[in-house]
């Protein structure tokens, strides 16, 4: 790998404000230049798996995918937002460490056959016009990586994704949203199904 392909360790902070349904609609009419509607987390998943490559290597010696504990903590987040799959997501923030980890998710999130993220990359499915963008905000490797901070960054995005506050990296129309974060060479994984809740 070269430099371009690393996320670059950067200061940051982010927090998240979890409320209930109730609360975050009245808040969101005291305040409706603020957000114009609140977003919901519809889904979530964690795994862990060992620290050791080799551990998670024999973890997986059965599994098409290379780190089931990452494909495991995707899925849970699916099931518990009540989606079938990638195919149901308009945006993904995912943790691109670097550019192989997006590979890795890219597969784990099935948005391509395990071995054949490339595909996903070559044909522009995950390209901001694409039918699933990936990183819109520019990622790790673009916007860097605040590690603390990092996987509250993503929801934020989605956030805004979801309720069309995201600028200049507006995904049209996107109104599901998933993230992935990731530590540890994929010792522990988490994933979040974001929607827009109705205006």
């Amino acid at each position: 790998m070269r430099k371009s392909d690393c996320g670059r360790i950067s200061d940051g902070a982010a927090a998240v404000v979890l409320a209930g349904r109730r609360f975050a609609e009245e808040w969101s009419l005291r305040r409706p230049a603020a957000v114009p509607r609140p977003a919901a987390i519809r889904g979530w998943g964690h795994h862990s798996a060992p620290l050791p490559l080799a551990a998670k290597f024999e973890l997986s010696k059965d599994e098409p995918y290379m780190f089931p504990g990452v494909r495991a903590a995707i899925t849970e987040a699916y099931q518990r937002a009540g989606i079938p799959g990638a195919g149901s997501l308009d945006v993904i923030e995912t943790h691109d460490c670097f550019t192989i980890t997006e590979y890795i998710a890219l597969e784990h999130f099935g948005v391509a056959e395990p071995g054949r993220a490339w595909r996903a990359v070559e044909d522009g499915r995950i390209a901001f016009g694409g039918s699933i963008p990936v990183n819109p905000s520019g990622g790790l490797i673009g916007a860097g990586h605040p590690v603390g901070a990092t996987g509250i960054r993503m929801l934020l995005d989605v956030q805004r994704q979801v309720t069309g506050t995201a600028g200049d990296y507006q995904v049209p129309g996107a109104t599901t949203a998933a993230t992935l974060n990731i530590g540890g060479s994929c010792s522990t994984a988490v994933s979040f199904v974001v929607a827009g809740t109705p205006g």
